[in-house]
């Protein structure tokens, strides 16, 4: 099995994605989650599962510090990715979804995280595109997802950071990285959330019922 789950901290650069926010989740058991999400359609923020699973309330955090809350609307416990809807009470804050793109081997990227309510954007390179064998959320289900091996210094503290590519178009959802090798981290191609996404009404995204899953933690 591939890595641990993981949260992202690297070098500092001035530029800001208004798309990114940090999400913060309670009412799992006892233990808060924060993890990171991007706006990816109108009012919906793409995320990792694990980081929301079993939630009752959550919450995402601007760059500008506004804090609106969210509700899950979707959530695939084997690609480890979720969907939320920023309800219509936001007051006055607009998010711009950010271009789904592809990723390509070889190429120049970032990774985009939070130190406390902070962003932080670093330097990054995908590696190559590949089918990551690995795990469910609750390590008990084999699954294949489709994912990219990432060049990033990559610590706990941001699960959920999207990879951007030089078109600043988001291409993959980091959520592991090595335990043996240094700077070596794992996402799941942006892709693989077509599906959850597609059976959105998105004229009324807040009427979707997900699936009711248990805590991650």
């Amino acid at each position: 099995m591939i890595g641990i789950f993981i949260y992202a901290l690297g070098s500092r650069q001035p530029e800001k994605f208004e798309s990114v926010v940090l999400i913060n989740s309670i009412g799992c058991k006892s233990a808060p989650t924060q993890t990171v999400g991007t706006v990816v359609a109108k009012n919906i923020v793409l995320t990792v599962a694990h980081g929301v699973a079993g939630q009752v309330a959550n919450s995402i955090t601007t760059i500008d510090g506004s804090v609106i809350q969210a509700k899950i609307v979707a959530i695939d416990t084997e690609l480890d990715l979720a969907l939320l809807y920023i309800g219509a009470d936001k007051g006055g804050v607009s998010l711009v979804p950010i271009v789904l793109g592809s990723a390509k081997a070889n190429s120049k990227a970032k990774f985009i995280s939070f130190t406390d309510d902070e962003q932080v954007t670093q330097t990054a390179k995908v590696i190559r595109r590949l089918r990551i064998n690995t795990q469910d959320i609750y390590l008990k289900e084999k699954v294949s997802r489709p994912g990219l091996e990432i060049d990033a210094n990559v610590v706990v503290g941001n699960s959920g950071g999207p990879i951007i590519n030089d078109k600043n178009e988001i291409v993959g959802i980091v959520w592991a990285t090595s335990r043996s090798i240094q700077n070596r981290s794992w996402a799941t191609r942006v892709e693989a959330a077509n599906d959850m996404l597609n059976l959105l009404s998105m004229s009324n995204p807040e009427s979707t019922t997900p699936e009711v899953v248990a805590c991650f933690r």
